[in-house]
């Protein structure tokens, strides 16, 4: 015989008369926002995120200036296969975009955020990144020769330089918009964004340069062959999964007010270098045949699945706790409440409540799924350990 205790019935919804769960620490016992006075930290604050929004805008503009100057040219002279190359592209982007949206558990994040992340990767990451993997390359050269720079160049440059300029866009979106990466699944799914946008516009600017590569001629077979390369063969494991395991280590620290202990900085910088270590895999000159290279994507495509469950998994069962109290709050069976974080039961529980009562029933799902949230995000740094007597 279950000794468990029964759980209550679902209350009732009329007249929306919804109860709602206890306020989080930025609501006041009336439900509304805590009034915070302006201060020399409020102020502080503001004048950052100026600073980082301005920032942030003039690296996307110098860097769309920077690929503008290197690739106009290009597209003048092959303006129809440039045409096919982006539309080509195109697919695969609104496909990445709505997929990579739709992976984050609980909520998809903001289309502003979304937006701010894939524009950060097709402009100032990509367009940085192209002037400066060009200087390092010619210190290579300059350094070890041209056989050697030719050969392990791209693997010692484009790790460095854009994992780190792509890992910039994050920190920036981060600052700007604090609410958009407080977890490192914030943190991976915005890294993916700005790493598909990245990856698009390489992809279009590597069918350009195989065009010029076969002197101009056929080029629909050019870019039918770059696409091939790059989206069909190795595009599960390029750049949207290596910045999404490095936009995980930002997770781990914005997670922590950007003051992590030690064991949360050693995490997050072995994700960062483990990203980079990835990309110095997937652009090293080791296991060149077809097989070689699908093995690459696909161990970079399997570590940033791993990493991906692991921060899932972490983020629902704190989303689900936080439901699960607040369900008690309501007197609302557990698992009916605890249920809340998955797209699909919400919609179903919308579907089985009676019309006239469905805006209510919405109004205290989203209040349920922003206190889980809330909660789940909230970081705990570990107790410092008591001085001993005597010693």
């Amino acid at each position: 015989m279950s000794h468990a205790r029964p759980e209550p019935d679902v209350p009732s919804t009329v007249n929306g008369r919804v109860p709602r769960p206890r306020p989080s620490a930025r609501e006041d016992e009336e439900g509304g926002p805590r009034p915070v006075g302006r201060g020399p930290a409020t102020d502080r604050h503001r004048t950052l995120r100026i600073v980082t929004g301005i920032v942030f805008g003039l690296g996307c503009l110098i860097g769309f200036g920077m690929f503008v100057n290197g690739f106009l040219g290009m597209v003048l002279v092959f303006p129809g296969e440039t045409a096919l190359s982006f539309v080509l592209l195109a697919v695969v982007g609104v496909v990445g975009f709505a997929v990579l949206r739709r992976i984050r558990p609980v909520r998809a994040p903001t289309m502003a955020v979304s937006i701010l992340a894939l524009v950060w990767g097709m402009t100032g990451a990509l367009g940085l990144a192209l002037t400066a993997n060009g200087h390092l390359l010619s210190i290579w050269n300059k350094v070890a020769g041209l056989p050697f720079g030719g050969e392990w160049g791209a693997a010692l440059t484009a790790p460095l330089n854009e994992e780190l300029l792509k890992v910039v866009g994050i920190v920036l979106i981060a600052v700007l918009l604090p609410r958009a990466i407080r977890s490192p699944i914030d943190g991976f799914i915005v890294g993916a964004l700005v790493g598909l946008g990245f990856q698009l516009v390489e992809d279009l600017t590597y069918s350009l340069n195989m065009i010029v590569m076969r002197g101009g001629i056929d080029g629909v077979v050019a870019v039918v062959q770059s696409f091939f390369l790059r989206v069909v063969l190795t595009g599960l494991g390029s750049h949207w999964a290596m910045t999404a395991v490095a936009g995980a280590a930002v997770g781990l620290v914005a997670a922590a007010s950007w003051r992590p202990e030690g064991r949360r900085t050693v995490q997050a910088a072995l994700l960062l270098l483990l990203a980079i270590v990835l990309h110095w895999l997937f652009d090293a000159p080791l296991l060149g045949s077809i097989s070689g290279i699908l093995f690459k994507g696909l161990l970079v495509f399997l570590t940033a699945v791993t990493v991906y469950l692991v921060a899932r998994h972490t983020y629902r069962s704190r989303v689900r706790r936080a439901l699960a109290e607040a369900g008690d709050e309501l007197g609302m069976r557990r698992s009916s409440a605890m249920a809340l974080d998955g797209r699909r039961a919400r919609v179903k529980e919308l579907r089985a409540t009676p019309v006239p009562e469905r805006p209510a029933a919405r109004n205290r799902q989203r209040q349920m799924v922003a206190f889980a949230e809330e909660r789940a995000v909230e970081y705990h740094p570990p107790p410092r350990p008591e001085p001993v007597l005597g010693e």
